[in-house]
């Protein structure tokens, strides 16, 4: 439950734009996302973008940011 509060609802098409920033700018795509919630900025979604963005020399990183990307395209779908 506690990463799903990280991913945020963004409608279409900006739900599949973020996804590509994703892959192409590991985390900055879930970084812009966390300012895109409804309720106001996504404290998490936030740390995590800059997690998968500092992590994404060691690859692990780049892999959470592609998975992370994948989640915000599915639940605005």
């Amino acid at each position: 439950e506690g990463y799903q509060k990280s991913v945020v609802k963004v409608e279409q098409p900006c739900n599949l734009l973020l996804f590509i920033i994703n892959i192409i700018f590991p985390g900055v795509g879930t970084m812009i996302s966390a300012f895109m919630d409804k309720s106001g900025m996504n404290q998490t979604a936030l740390i995590y973008g800059v997690l998968q963005l500092i992590l994404c020399i060691f690859i692990i990183g780049w892999c959470w940011s592609i998975y992370h990307g994948y989640l915000i395209w599915k639940k605005g779908n």
